[in-house]
């Protein structure tokens, strides 16, 4: 128990010392980045100062007060010959022709177009009405067994009594929908469409 005791203290210490070996590197660098820090920050600004200087050295230098005096007057003298020029207009009774003309071609712009014959409209064609859809059967005849009362349908193109087929209302065949057999027709339905189809007299 006093070995374990003294090698755990051991460890504990060692611990210790590893981190204080570690802490007092990390501080090390922080004091020597410190100043670092500064010198760039510092560089950045004296870089920023620089620029400035050589942008207001680039600047053009100041209109002298007599060259100003003498594009003012330059100026003057331009706007003094406009002036006249504009007075030298020609009289109002000139334009008259000009103006009449000018309102004629608005009248004639203003006026709205002759309109256009409208041609006669093609007459729209009567639908065509849809072709009724046929069963692939026939219905040839109605047989009763056991009291309950089947239809017999033979294929169209078929006339072997062998593929006679009974059907009882309720049931399907090839999408026609056998809902009842009356006296002389069997009621079928055909997606949305009810078709009565003759019994033939056997």
């Amino acid at each position: 128990m006093r070995v374990a005791t003294i090698t755990w203290l051991l460890l504990i210490s060692g611990a210790v010392a590893i981190n204080h070996v570690a802490l007092s590197g990390l501080a090390i660098q922080v004091e020597t980045s410190a100043p670092s820090r500064q010198v760039a920050a510092l560089e950045n600004r004296l870089a920023e100062l620089i620029q400035q200087i050589e942008y207001v050295q680039q600047q053009p230098d100041a209109l002298p007060q007599a060259r100003y005096e003498a594009e003012r007057e330059v100026l003057e003298q331009r706007l003094s010959a406009i002036e006249a020029a504009f007075g030298n207009q020609p009289a109002a009774d000139n334009l008259l022709p000009l103006q009449a003309r000018l309102e004629q071609l608005e009248m004639r712009l203003s006026a709205p177009p002759p309109a256009l014959p409208t041609p006669p409209r093609p007459r729209a064609a009567a639908p065509a009405k849809p072709k009724a859809i046929e069963p692939p059967f026939r219905v040839i005849g109605t047989e009763l067994r056991a009291d309950e009362q089947f239809l017999s349908i033979l294929a169209a193109a078929s006339d072997a009594l062998t593929q006679v087929r009974l059907l009882r209302p309720g049931e399907t065949e090839a999408g026609w929908h056998l809902e009842a057999i009356e006296t002389n027709t069997a009621v079928f339905r055909y997606g949305a469409d009810s078709r009565r189809l003759p019994i033939s007299a056997r």
